[in-house]
């Protein structure tokens, strides 16, 4: 378990399908996640359980709960993004938390688990292009545009933090 200040972050179980399916059927949930966009509730079911099998390889999907209410908060992960064989950070939230930097909060965790924990070289943020708030929050974080890239007909960002920039910068992320 990973922990911020407001936040606990552990591993996806299947009692938090619920309510993270909720939270996929949110108006504007996945408004800048094209294949979770407009999907049915069993497609969002079978996407957990997937998430929760791949995790028995190597955690990379989690779920965040604030520490006071006990409430989840969303999803953060750490995992391989396929199409481009690199590992990428990424958060999805309640709309009941956006705008009160969670993203940050708990993304800053998850950068420092990847080098100080899992020893990555580099660590990549991958979103659509459209999303503003994502790009912000990447150059929150410290992280630098690498390349746009098209993956399945949609528009996307790369942005890049490596181990000797977060080494040097540390203290932006907290």
């Amino acid at each position: 378990m990973l922990r911020t200040k407001r936040a606990h972050i552990r591993p996806l179980e299947s009692s938090d399908f619920e309510l993270l399916l909720e939270m996929y059927l949110e108006p504007d949930s996945n408004k800048y996640i094209a294949p979770l966009k407009d999907r049915s509730p069993e497609f969002y079911l079978n996407f957990l359980q997937t998430k929760r099998q791949q995790n028995q390889k190597e955690i990379g999907f989690w779920v965040a709960v604030e520490k006071t209410s006990k409430q989840i908060i969303g999803t953060v992960n750490l995992n391989t993004y396929a199409p481009l064989a690199i590992t990428h950070i990424g958060c999805h939230l309640r709309s009941a938390f956006w705008g009160k930097s969670y993203a940050s909060e708990l993304l800053s965790a998850m950068v420092k688990y990847g080098f100080e924990e899992r020893d990555l070289p580099c660590i990549h943020g991958v979103f659509e292009r459209e999303n503003l708030a994502s790009r912000r929050l990447m150059k929150k974080l410290g992280f630098s545009f690498k390349c746009n890239e098209i993956v399945n007909a949609v528009d996307l960002e790369v942005h890049q933090l490596s181990y000797h920039y977060y080494k040097s910068k540390k203290a932006i992320l907290k």
